[in-house]
């Protein structure tokens, strides 16, 4: 007899995960020991009794216990009873023999389809099985019909024949995109993941060319679906999930039905392999009830809490508001992680052994929580509080711009450290050893930093010289980071409805692909990125840049430069003269245009994208200056000298994340880490990412802020240094205004 094991069912749900907590591991080797001989089919039948394995119509779950069984076993936690038969059972899909009829007559306009309706496939109708089956093998991409899991189909009806069909079965077990959309945590995803179903099959027949049948359709679906699978399993959904291979559709259909692209996969597959090898998809959502989050105990993602700028800044408390929210799998690694950030920001440019006062007990503490092998401690959950904490920043602000950047750090002479990549060569030939860093810093419309809103570091490897770039899908190329950050930008920007979003960048943003994206996305999220491409527009002869110089200027602006310094000269690169800053008067010209996809294999059958086009042009520049020539392409509109100029002190705000690397790099000096693995280095750079942000963030709040008290955010001695700083000397009007704010006056 099993002995009755009461098991959390809040954070344990799945069959697997009940068999292998370690009660049960041992429940179950007793069972064996007590029963040889026995068949598996009674301990799956005891299992389940025992421990209340009952699906949602309270039947037992002995195929699923069974299941687990085998699997467990393969992993080495015990050794089951020699099965019945040692036959490798091989699925064989039940099939027609023949070709479905084609539908003959179908309307052009879905409107005019008589008797559309979608016929639930049961495994008692044979004939509707056969013909779902025949319709994915001979007609649907994939040419596959197996599904795993609960599984539900449709078969689309009408007089003119049968128009496709549809499919549901279990959703991705780990998915980032659908999870932070979500926004539940590894125990209430374990509680709810059987309410997330995928749509994995869904076929629209060649043959049908009828506008608006495929959204149509997937209004009929979300309309029954849940009803349908709830009287089969006895379990409600509360939301669909569907893949769209982006190299072969847009995903119109969705986005008509109102489905939301939340991000796209990673290639891993349903189980989160990282060796599947999947292709990337985008990744689509639709809710089936209004209130699911508070079904799921979760606060709803439009719900931010905002944050003021000054809040929680002050040095006994800006650690844990920071880091206290990171999910670490176990509570002492988050107060860990908060003690070293703490120390750390009192002790930026020195190593953490200086940080920590040699304090040996703490220094080990810092190197296992560097160094260790959980799944739950990487780049990503290290930020995760400061990510929400710069959301709840954002959501204060009427406008926020997130700016991108990417940046080479060299780590050439480490030579103990492992998995570095290449980040270039000098002129030597000699290969440079490093990580790449490619950042996005969320601002304020004044250019103060509101935080960090994602760290991407990676190994370059050489290019293979076979390969030809515009052969690469954008998902193999570095720039497809600039996509990523978009993506996760609209993600922030539907928890905060109210605060406009741009995406700004320099001429490394000027991709095809990234304002594609943004077209794909429905445009929640703009985009501001200085030209690099000449590029042609639809309807014009001239291209982009001789379009933008035509005619009469639009307006004329008075902008302050800054002086230059003088920049000695190498043999590659010729040096500079220093000059005085000036005033500079430049003609501002802003147009409407749309420019036309690149001409190669994986673009040239994309549609136009319309943009405007904003450009500043200084005719005049001094003997030595350089002249100010800014060509800038945005999604917003632009139809007076106002929205022109506007954008341009966007544009200028961009400087913000050369001075925050200038931070990172003088600061915090992450060049002089000694890291012994590159995984680890990118750790110890997430951290320094936050640091660096509240140095910044703290030197440029006293011009935002004037009246704010010294010791909000430093302790009394501090304080008292600060005044004997500031009487010795007065900083000048001119050292008071931001250096990114130029003086923009139009005349």
């Amino acid at each position: 007899m099993i002995c009755h094991i009461t098991v959390g069912m809040e954070t344990i749900t799945s069959v697997k995960e009940r068999l292998s907590t370690p009660e049960n591991v041992a429940l179950i080797k007793d069972w064996l020991a007590r029963h040889k001989g026995e068949k598996r089919t009674p301990l799956a039948r005891a299992i389940c009794e025992q421990l209340g394995l009952r699906d949602g119509k309270r039947e037992l779950q002995i195929s699923s216990a069974l299941k687990a069984l085998r699997d467990l076993e393969k992993e080495g936690y015990w050794e089951l009873p020699v099965a019945r038969t040692q036959k490798k059972w091989q699925w064989t899909p039940r099939r027609l023999g023949y070709e479905v009829a084609h539908p003959q007559g179908v309307p052009a306009r879905v409107e005019q389809i008589a008797g559309l309706e979608l016929i639930e496939v049961n495994a008692s109708n044979e004939e509707h099985m056969r013909i779902w089956n025949e319709l994915m093998l001979t007609e649907h991409p994939l040419h596959d019909c197996r599904m795993v899991g609960r599984q539900l189909r449709y078969l689309i009806s009408s007089v003119h024949g049968w128009l496709g069909g549809i499919g549901f079965g279990s959703s991705a077990l780990y998915l980032e995109s659908r999870d932070q959309w979500i926004g539940w945590d590894e125990s209430q995803r374990s509680q709810y993941h059987e309410r997330v179903i995928n749509m994995t099959r869904y076929l629209i027949r060649p043959s049908v060319q009828s506008a608006n049948v495929a959204s149509h359709i997937l209004g009929l679906c979300s309309r029954r679906v849940a009803m349908d699978f709830q009287a089969r399993y006895g379990v409600e959904p509360w939301l669909m999930e569907s893949f769209i291979d982006r190299e072969q559709y847009v995903g119109t259909c969705y986005q008509a039905a109102n489905w939301v692209c939340v991000g796209q996969t990673k290639g891993r597959g349903r189980n989160g392999s990282k060796k599947e090898g999947k292709s990337i998809k985008d990744v689509y959502l639709y809710p089936l009830v209004p209130n699911f989050r508070t079904r799921m105990g979760l606060r709803k993602t439009e719900s931010v809490e905002p944050l003021a700028l000054e809040k929680g800044l002050e040095s006994d408390q800006w650690a844990q508001q920071e880091f206290g929210g990171c999910q670490l799998g176990d509570g002492r690694l988050t107060a860990q992680l908060v003690k070293i950030a703490q120390d750390k920001g009192r002790q930026p440019s020195g190593s953490y052994s200086r940080a920590c006062g040699g304090n040996r007990h703490q220094l080990k503490n810092y190197y296992r929580l560097m160094n260790n092998e959980r799944d739950e401690v990487s780049c990503d959950t290290l930020a995760a509080g400061h990510r929400e904490q710069t959301i709840r920043r954002m959501a204060s602000e009427k406008e926020v711009l997130i700016i991108q950047d990417t940046m080479d750090l060299n780590y050439s002479t480490r030579s103990r450290c492992e998995d570095l990549g290449q980040i270039g060569t000098n002129q030597m030939g000699t290969r440079s050893k490093g990580l790449k860093m490619h950042s996005a810093l969320a601002v304020n419309n004044r250019g103060v930093p509101l935080g960090v809103l994602r760290v991407q570091t990676w190994a370059p490897q050489p290019a293979d010289k076979n390969i030809h770039r515009n052969d690469l899908p954008i998902e193999e190329k570095d720039s497809f980071r600039w996509l990523q950050i978009y993506q996760d930008a609209h993600t922030v920007a539907l928890r905060i409805p109210q605060t406009h979003v741009i995406c700004v960048g320099d001429r490394e943003s000027d991709i095809f692909e990234l304002f594609d994206e943004r077209r794909k996305q429905g445009g929640r999220v703009d985009i501001l990125a200085r030209v690099q491409h000449n590029r042609c527009l639809d309807g014009q002869e001239e291209k982009l840049f001789d379009y933008i110089r035509q005619g009469e200027a639009d307006g004329s602006v008075s902008i302050a430069v800054p002086r230059q310094r003088e920049k000695s000269g190498k043999p590659s690169e010729a040096g500079r003269a220093a000059l005085s800053a000036r005033t500079a008067q430049v003609d501002v010209r802003f147009r409407e245009v749309t420019i036309c996809a690149p001409q190669t294999p994986r673009l040239k059958d994309k549609k136009p994208i319309r943009l405007f086009i904003v450009s500043l042009f200084e005719k005049n520049p001094p003997l030595g200056a350089t002249r100010i020539e800014w060509l800038l392409l945005t999604t917003m509109e632009v139809h007076s000298l106002k929205q022109a100029l506007k954008c341009v002190k966007w544009y200028c705000q961009r400087w913000r994340i050369e001075e925050w690397h200038r931070v990172l790099k003088s600061g915090c000096r992450i060049l002089e880490h000694q890291n012994h693995s590159a995984e680890v280095l990118a750790r110890t750079l997430t951290l320094d990412a936050v640091i660096a942000w509240r140095i910044m963030v703290l030197a440029l709040l006293g011009r935002e802020i004037p009246e704010m008290p010294c010791t909000l955010m430093f302790n009394p001695w501090e304080c008292e240094v600060l005044q004997l700083l500031a009487q010795k000397k007065s900083p000048s009007p001119s050292e008071k205004l931001s250096p990114s704010s130029p003086n923009l006056e139009a005349t």
